[in-house]
């Protein structure tokens, strides 16, 4: 196993604690037809620049994460990992499985090789918040961000900072007080950031979708 210690709160950073079991060459995280889905949206999302890594954005580093619950153990969720947005095609190996985690010790038990996504608490915030929540995408899109008002979309607070403890409580308040399923929210505090989430892997895909196109409309 190995550990590593909170980073400082630059873009991309891990915020959190970590353990990290890692897996032997040929161990799948994923079954073949829920990774097939998942690198398939990811495929979609990255051609719409959503995720991605761009020397002019964010510092040059990647950026966009996304999960899925795992099906054998709803109690866990398999992660792109981190900085794994510049990939051009996803692979098992880019794939983290948390195993738990402690909001308290801020701290992530993770099977992979290689870290977690930056992101991984405020995803496990949105499956605690809601039992019936298999997929969330989380995507850079300045077009949907600075036009979250005017789209009607839901955020969290511009003073909560990303990764942080205080943005997983804010993730779960909001998905306990907005009802629709799939549903698309921004992180104000998070520079373009964008979070879709459901029980459908389509559906979800398709939400985040429309309010793209709804935001270059604007």
């Amino acid at each position: 196993m190995s550990e590593r210690t909170p980073m400082v709160e630059d873009e991309g950073a891990i915020q959190f604690a970590y353990g990290l079991n890692p897996l032997a060459d040929l161990d799948e995280v994923l079954d073949a037809d829920t990774f097939a889905v998942l690198r398939a949206w990811r495929r979609v999302l990255r051609r719409q620049g959503m995720i991605g890594r761009d020397p002019r954005r964010y510092g040059g580093l990647g950026f966009g994460n996304l999960s899925v619950r795992d099906p054998v153990d709803p109690r866990r969720f398999v992660i792109t990992a981190s900085q794994t947005g510049g990939a051009r095609d996803l692979r098992q190996q880019d794939l983290v499985r948390i195993v738990s985690l402690s909001l308290a010790r801020f701290w992530v038990e993770a099977e992979g090789r290689k870290p977690p996504s930056s992101e991984t608490l405020s995803h496990a915030m949105v499956y605690a918040a809601d039992d019936s929540v298999r997929w969330v995408f989380h995507v850079h899109s300045p077009e949907i961000w600075q036009q979250a008002d005017v789209l009607g979309l839901p955020g969290t607070p511009a003073h909560v900072a990303y990764g942080s403890r205080i943005m997983a409580d804010a993730v779960a308040a909001l998905l306990q007080s907005e009802s629709a399923r799939p549903i698309v929210f921004t992180t104000r505090g998070h520079g373009d950031g964008v979070f879709a989430c459901g029980n459908d892997a389509d559906a979800t895909g398709l939400a985040l979708l429309q309010a793209l196109a709804r935001g270059l409309r604007r």
